[in-house]
């Protein structure tokens, strides 16, 4: 269907998926509803990731993506400060379904300006609409010569495409041995992304702003939110400027020093350890925003030729929901006193180190490379 189309019709899931939140009557169809709208959601991250990648210049690249990853920051800190709103709790359990309307706002917004997005020249170049696909780049930059671009950008399709034709299925492409390795990459970053245990830090969260004298425990998800656009922020203006690996590996290592400074002040509560963990939340808050937090999507789109960044992006996407179904479901019973307790988050730390030391003898370099250079 086009980059275009998708990213325009998948506002109609989202509506479809808001109201069915809305107008449940039980817990069985609102979970339906939610089921609804993570599917607008796994696409519109999809869709969107790949389009970045084949319409952005290659030096710019981690810019362009960082601005989805700000969007999501800042309009999870609206979404928490709206709560300041709300002085009380519902006065019945379905009385806070209209909250689940805004992706009805959303999807309609897509709809109506579906026609004002460019569609990618490479999605046209692979359904060889070369006169469409060269209108498209002539819209997309600046004026100027850009030729040569154009001819390196369509030789590459066509490489691309025959290697597809060649193959029973994109599929068994990516899982043959030229491609394993960079698909089981793409999908430990976007299994990573959860299991760095950005999201588990919530849970911990109405704690670490109780001890220190903080009544009103929404500040969590606003602390944690603003931080995360800040130097998503941040990441987005200087990202580029350095190599991907190294940002990966040494923001990773800073993470799991933070997430194992977090464990041991939960561990060792006293009056200097309530102040000391909250420099370790924003240390570890920060890392993330320039470690797997911006360049999760990134690298693994990168990792392979634009024909097969679709079907990477869905597995990786997959890897991304499911890791975070499991920490949502397990790691609240792990960090209970039964079980862990305040020493369920030095999991996380471990995590980040393996990580870390996969990412520095696996991941590759893909700053400023183009996926023929990557997958030569």
């Amino acid at each position: 269907f086009g980059r275009k189309r998708t990213l325009g019709y998948n506002g109609i899931v989202m509506i479809v998926g808001a109201l069915v939140q809305m107008l449940a009557g039980d817990i069985y169809s609102f979970a339906i509803g939610r089921g609804i709208s993570g599917v607008a959601s796994g696409v519109a991250i999809n869709v969107l990731n790949n389009y970045i990648r084949e319409i952005a210049p290659r030096q710019w690249r981690m810019f362009y993506f960082n601005i989805v990853q700000v969007v999501i920051g800042f309009t999870a800190l609206c979404v928490t400060s709206i709560m300041y709103g709300i002085p009380k709790l519902p006065e019945s359990d379905w009385s806070f379904k209209p909250l689940f309307g805004g992706p009805i706002f959303l999807g309609l917004f897509q709809l109506v300006f579906m026609n004002a997005i460019i569609e990618s020249p490479v999605w046209l170049l692979q359904q060889n609409q070369v006169d469409a696909a060269r209108s498209a780049m002539d819209a997309l930059y600046k004026a100027g010569d850009i030729d040569d671009h154009f001819a390196s950008v369509a030789a590459s399709v066509g490489r691309q495409m025959d290697e597809t034709k060649s193959s029973s299925s994109k599929m068994a492409l990516l899982l043959s041995p030229k491609y394993r390795q960079q698909l089981s990459i793409a999908l430990v970053l976007g299994t990573m992304q959860q299991l760095s245990g950005l999201n588990a830090l919530i849970v911990y969260g109405p704690t670490i702003f109780k001890n220190i004298g903080v009544r009103d425990l929404r500040l969590v998800n606003t602390f944690v939110n603003y931080g995360r656009t800040h130097n998503m922020i941040l990441a987005m203006a200087f990202g580029d400027r350095f190599h991907r690996r190294t940002l990966l590996v040494g923001a990773s290592i800073v993470m799991s020093l933070a997430a194992l400074g977090f464990t041991l002040c939960q561990v060792y509560p006293n009056d200097t350890t309530k102040y000391i963990i909250v420099v370790c939340t924003l240390f570890f808050v920060s890392s993330y925003s320039f470690s797997v937090g911006s360049m999760g999507w990134l690298i693994s789109t990168e990792l392979v030729p634009e024909s097969l960044g679709a079907t990477s992006g869905a597995l990786a996407t997959a890897c991304t929901w499911t890791a975070q179904f499991f920490v949502g479901v397990y790691f609240q019973q792990l960090s209970s006193v039964d079980n862990w307790g305040t020493q369920a988050f030095a999991v996380f730390a471990v995590l980040i180190v393996t990580f870390a030391l996969f990412a520095y003898y696996v991941v590759p370099e893909t700053r400023n490379s183009t996926s023929d250079e990557i997958t030569a």
